[in-house]
């Protein structure tokens, strides 16, 4: 369910999602913060399995759609989780007005992980606006689509 990438950092498949006739491949991360809080980095479908996981680990506290099209899955965790902060990429929270964001990702990192996971902002992609966060401690670089790879 999930397998450790590094220390404090865990992975997890899930399902294939289907975006106008292509079939992708979904992967999310859990990165453990200084805290002890879970930060959840595009939230993949959430099943009973994964959920006991991730709980295992800690508190969920922070849940990131880190770009404007990975967001499928992130009212299920909102719902499983209530008192995780949501986390937007730039205009996701205009195109998704069924989920209350509580903030909009910038280049600043949040307080809350700021000084342990730096983040960046790459725009002028027609198709989505991305955030590259980089994991000091592992020295973890995470993309969503601005880098693909297909076995």
């Amino acid at each position: 369910m999930l397998t450790e990438f590094a220390p404090q950092i865990w992975v997890s498949d899930g399902p294939n999602v289907s975006v106008i006739g292509f079939h992708y491949p979904t992967r999310m991360v859990v990165i453990q913060l200084a805290d002890r809080g879970l930060l959840i980095w595009s939230p993949i479908g959430l099943t009973p399995e994964l959920k006991q996981a991730v709980e295992a680990l800690g508190p969920v506290a922070h849940i990131v759609a880190p770009n404007s099209l990975h967001h499928l899955a992130v009212p299920d965790w909102a719902a499983a989780f209530p008192k995780a902060k949501l986390h937007a990429a730039p205009g996701l929270a205009a195109k998704r007005h069924d989920i209350a964001f509580d903030t909009d990702l910038s280049n600043v990192p949040d307080p809350a992980w700021a000084g342990q996971i730096d983040q960046v902002v790459l725009g002028g992609n027609k198709i989505t606006t991305e955030l590259v966060f980089y994991h000091r401690q592992s020295a973890t670089v995470l993309f969503t689509d601005v880098i693909q790879h297909f076995p």
